[in-house]
């Protein structure tokens, strides 16, 4: 989904999305499956090139806790804080590197993303922004006692340490074949 920049007018304009809305299903299908989600956000022209846009996402992704193995919902909230700026043109001999993802210095800091021929590609931003926020592996909230509120599990409390004694000398596995001998059979 692209939204046409030169078409926000001055004052800007705002957006809201959500399973009912339906204009964004296809494109988050893959990482929220048909959980619910609002998307609320505002654009404005900074400039004539130049584009703000702020607002909120909510969203619960259908995840596997990585502790116990049980499904639970996990909850992205995340505010956007973005500014747009055009894509800036190479000739084919000019070198220019950027980063794929936009990066944010601080959770309320303003980050920058690109956007080409007057068009930002929403669905892609909205996308990126959900699935950079769920974790590698999820876990549902804990209680105050730090035990896991789905299953009740205990946190694991102790650091595992894996200690491997490396002075000692490992055997050579083939040491085994040097007192093999082969012995010449002959069939008739």
């Amino acid at each position: 989904m692209k939204i046409k920049l030169n078409e926000i007018p001055e004052e800007g304009r705002s957006y809201e999305f959500n399973r009912k809305t339906a204009e964004l299903n296809s494109i988050l299908a893959d990482i929220i499956s048909d959980e619910p989600y609002d998307i609320q956000f505002f654009i404005k022209p900074l400039n004539s090139k130049d584009f703000t846009i702020s607002g909120m996402i909510k969203a619960n992704s259908p995840e596997i806790c990585s502790r116990c193995g049980d499904s639970f919902k996990y909850s992205v909230q995340k505010k956007i804080n973005e500014i747009l700026i055009p894509k800036p043109e190479v000739d084919r001999t000019g070198k220019y590197a950027k980063s794929s993802v936009a990066v944010s210095e601080a959770d309320d800091g303003v980050s920058v993303i690109e956007y080409e021929n007057s068009q930002f590609d929403l669905g892609d931003f909205l996308h990126e922004s959900i699935a950079i926020d769920i974790p590698f592996n999820p876990m549902p909230p804990v209680k105050m006692n730090g035990d896991c509120s789905l299953c009740d599990k205990p946190k694991n409390r102790d650091a595992v340490i894996y200690d491997e004694n490396l002075s000692v000398e490992k055997k050579n596995p083939f040491a085994g074949l040097k007192d093999l001998k082969l012995k010449n059979i002959k069939l008739n």
